[in-house]
């Protein structure tokens, strides 16, 4: 071997090392940062922390999964029926704001756009390839991002539902604390991320459940949700959130990660009637049933909440549990049609107005035909 090949073998040893420390360096930034101070000791003050972390008011809820070989089976099982076998199609429209009224788009898995009034709030964006703490590894998209983040125009407020991956993603949140002026509100615990990641102190607001801040003229509370919430091998040290988002022109619910529980009828008489219920519908399985809904009971929440238009979110963009991508909507419509519920499937990125929905378009059908 040459002098010359040695040092072009050492040259790319030497980038892969690089490439792999950098990698190493990203994942860790990823995991976020643990509260701690003044902090920490207003997480203790809620009443669903003790004992060091946070609970779920149900008592017996478990996030952890059971049955771990039946998990694995119905992820073999269902390999060719976890992706569709045409281009999910997107809509890659103008993001102008609205100046009045009450609109909604949903860019795929929880990440949605709501305006009311002129109020912008964008939910859970998550723009990365993966929802994982690495770009090399982790559920990757199935479409792409309806509009880069420089497309988004204004944005008043971020929401974050919690601090899991498909919800919380680091590049993105950088990102927008450069391009926007948006103050972003979370659950109590999660802007010790947020602070890691560079945004400041003043831009966040931390909530617990009923409290509530007022952006841009509208009212933006945090509710009860029945969930979990870690990063890396950390459990329940953020708290988890639904919320809901009220102005003169409107009120929306934002279910982000929850699973059913007997909250839903408190919710509904004490912050609606709701015009528009986002409500998640994928990524279930027995093995995790207590911490995500289910389409029929994503429809029954709704219900218990006193009805409104439901806009199913939380399927199609990451592969996320073992069942068929398009068996959420199917089997939501179902439900809807038995209660009566009236519910919108719009495409990803598509602009909806809630007072006048579009006509029923079954889009995903087409995809696997």
């Amino acid at each position: 071997m040459t002098r010359l090949n040695r040092l072009a073998i050492a040259a790319g040893a030497a980038s892969a090392l690089g490439a792999l420390a950098a990698a190493g360096r990203g994942v860790n930034a990823a995991m976020g940062g643990r509260p701690a101070g003044a902090r920490l000791e207003r997480m203790k003050r809620s009443a669903a922390y003790r004992a060091g972390a946070f609970h779920n008011t149900s008592r017996g809820t478990s996030s952890m999964p059971s049955g771990q070989r039946d998990v694995l089976r119905r992820f073999r099982d269902s390999a060719e029926t976890r992706k569709p076998a045409r281009p999910i199609p997107v809509v890659s429209a103008s993001h102008e704001p609205r100046p009045d009224g009450l609109h909604i788009t949903w860019f795929g898995h929880a990440s949605c756009l709501v305006e009311l009034d002129g109020a912008r709030i964008l939910l859970d964006p998550v723009w990365s390839d993966r929802c994982s703490p690495s770009q090399h590894v982790g559920p990757k998209r199935l479409h792409a991002a309806p509009v880069p983040l420089t497309g988004l125009g204004r944005v008043d407020a971020v929401v974050i539902s919690h601090d899991h991956y498909d919800h919380l993603d680091m590049d993105t949140i950088r990102q927008l604390c450069q391009l926007t002026s948006a103050v972003f509100v979370v659950p109590l615990g999660v802007g010790a991320h947020l602070e890691t990641w560079g945004v400041s102190a003043h831009r966040i607001v931390e909530c617990d459940w009923e409290d509530g801040h007022d952006v841009a003229g509208m009212r933006i509370t945090a509710v009860e949700a029945q969930h979990f919430s870690g990063r890396g091998l950390r459990r329940d040290g953020t708290l988890w959130a639904s919320w809901v988002l009220s102005g003169a022109g409107g009120r929306v619910f934002f279910s982000g990660d929850t699973g059913y529980f007997d909250g839903y009828p408190r919710i509904g008489a004490e912050h609606g009637p709701f015009d528009a219920l986002l409500m998640a519908v994928g990524a279930y399985d027995p093995a995790w049933h207590d911490i995500h809904l289910d389409p029929e009971e994503s429809v029954e929440a709704a219900v218990a909440m006193g009805g409104g238009l439901v806009l199913p979110i939380h399927w199609c963009t990451f592969v996320l549990a073992p069942h068929p991508w398009a068996e959420p909507v199917e089997r939501l419509l179902a439900a809807a049609d038995t209660a009566g519920v009236e519910v919108t499937v719009p495409k990803v990125g598509q602009r909806i107005d809630p007072a006048e929905p579009p006509a029923a378009d079954p889009w995903w059908a087409q995809l696997d035909a």
